[in-house]
């Protein structure tokens, strides 16, 4: 299976895209989002996580829908890669394919054989549906890191990805692709990896796990402060690592109305169901999830 990460990095895009890599995710290219941090950090930040990587995986540039800068830097640090700062001198080049572009380019070429993973806003991959009405013919999985299911609550529950572009979420989910999963953010927050292994990665003598180390500072301080979690939440690694190891997060049909206009904007509601192209995540085994992150920086 080929595979193309749509990003916005941010921290725990970054240990995403380095989990990916590390346990040999067969990445033909990155397409960028405004999300987290605006598009040109989301460059810079990318360059970075390749240089770490040493790869030369080829990088795409999408459209910037987040014109309110209602970014996430609360949870990433200025930059987006939390308290570290790189200097802006990296000689790696964007595409001149829009991310678009290359989302229809590639689906055209991979077919049923190409998973669309999406770490932040959908603009990328809802612009390709737009421009290419045959795209969900031809590319049959998507993965998706966003929105919040909890049967025990009935209140929705504005997720940030989502929010920052709801038209792009309701184009997407309303696609007739074989299969839309979806990690959400609440099973990311509860897979957290513990503070005191992440703080031992400081003395590694491994480079990228050093890395980790000092970008999930920020990440970790936010995790406590706005769920009392004494770690670092892990979102996008584990919808990687759903890729990585199936059998690490539980998905279940669902339905999926987003709230594109009005005072709801934002808005996601989801409900399981007997049925459905979408399967929203509902469990997941933490001792695997964390048995593969720590298996991967140590």
């Amino acid at each position: 299976m080929k595979y193309i990460i749509d990003t916005d990095p941010g921290i725990d895009d970054a240990i995403a895209i380095l989990l990916a890599i590390k346990n040999n995710l067969d990445v033909i290219g990155f397409t960028l989002a405004s999300g987290n941090i605006e598009i040109t950090k989301s460059e810079k930040n990318l360059k970075i996580i390749q240089d770490f990587l040493n790869s030369n995986i080829k990088m795409y540039r999408g459209k910037v829908i987040n014109k309110n800068n209602s970014y996430a830097e609360f949870a990433h640090g200025k930059d987006g890669l939390g308290y570290a700062v790189f200097p802006n001198n990296n000689k790696r080049k964007i595409e001149k394919t829009s991310a678009e572009d290359f989302i229809i380019k590639a689906s055209k070429k991979y077919k049923d054989n190409l998973t669309i993973v999406c770490l932040g806003p959908l603009t990328n991959l809802a612009n390709a549906i737009k421009k290419d009405k045959n795209l969900v013919k031809r590319v049959k999985h998507i993965l998706i890191m966003g929105s919040s299911y909890n049967p025990e609550c009935e209140n929705s529950y504005i997720e940030f990805n989502l929010n920052v572009d709801p038209i792009a979420a309701e184009t997407v989910f309303n696609a007739p692709f074989e299969d839309i999963k979806v990690v959400t953010h609440e099973i990311g927050i509860k897979s957290f990896i513990e503070k005191d292994y992440i703080d031992n990665l400081k003395n590694s003598e491994n480079l990228i796990s050093r890395f980790v180390y000092i970008i999930s500072q920020k990440y970790m301080e936010f995790s406590f402060e706005e769920y009392k979690t004494i770690g670092l939440g892990t979102p996008d690694p584990t919808t990687i690592a759903s890729l990585i190891d199936p059998n690490i997060v539980k998905f279940k049909p669902c339905t999926v109305k987003i709230i594109s206009k009005g005072k709801e904007k934002g808005k996601c509601y989801i409900n399981t169901c007997s049925n459905s192209n979408i399967l929203v995540s509902v469990d997941f085994n933490l001792e695997r999830f964390r048995k593969l992150f720590k298996k991967t920086f140590n």
